[in-house]
């Protein structure tokens, strides 16, 4: 396993090294802490992070749940994948085959304020072995930048293992951009450990065939 001395240049190796797929491989980070009690819900978390350069060719997939104008609107947004409204979420109540396979199709599931009771119900089995939630909407937001945010984001979570995992784009991105994605999540996650840097064991930057490059870490 090969160690680089910062950031950019794993990203640089990560990008250079041949052979591996015949596909656009996706490019990953992956970030192991140390001396975290993860049995103390206060160091468990989950994060939307959104990513400065999104994700290349491979956009999260973003449902709209929502009723009357909202789901016109979002309708006609390029950033919605699909709109569903509240008859056919109903529709998916005691159908756990079908509520199943749309948890799957979707990455987030930007919902309607008065129907996240409805959604709940009809998805909240299916949504949560999946680490996934319903995201209600705020009120007056302009779904079309919302959904935007979301196509581009990626969430990174840390339960039961010390160590935080995700996609930061894919291999045909330039490098400066996966640098700032990677930097991007990197910043959020130490936010979030208690000792900052200290919490940070090591970093490793690979593609989904290819080999992790260890980052020298602090």
């Amino acid at each position: 396993m090969e160690t680089v001395g910062n950031l950019g240049e794993a990203v640089t190796k990560v990008l250079t090294k041949k052979g591996g797929a015949k596909f656009n491989q996706s490019v990953e980070l992956i970030i192991n802490v140390r001396d975290v009690d993860l049995s103390k819900p206060e160091n468990r978390f989950t994060e939307v992070v959104e990513l400065p350069h999104g994700l290349g060719s491979k956009p999260r997939r973003v449902a709209v749940i929502a009723s009357g104008n909202l789901a016109y609107e979002s309708s006609r947004s390029p950033y919605v994948d699909k709109v569903f409204e509240r008859n056919e979420v109903e529709a998916l109540i005691g159908n756990k085959k079908a509520a199943k396979k749309v948890a799957r199709e979707y990455d987030y599931f930007l919902v309607e304020p008065s129907l996240v009771p409805v959604v709940a119900r009809a998805l909240g089995a299916s949504l949560g072995p999946l680490g996934k939630a319903p995201i209600p909407i705020p009120p007056n937001q302009d779904i079309n930048s919302l959904s935007s945010k979301y196509k581009k984001s990626v969430t990174v979570k840390m339960r039961k293992v010390p160590q935080v995992s995700c996609v930061i784009g894919e291999e045909g991105m330039k490098t400066s951009e996966l640098l700032e994605n990677a930097q991007t999540v990197l910043n959020r996650v130490v936010e979030k450990l208690d000792r900052k840097w200290q919490n940070v064991k090591s970093v490793y930057i690979k593609k989904t065939m290819g080999e992790p490059i260890k980052v020298m870490t602090r």
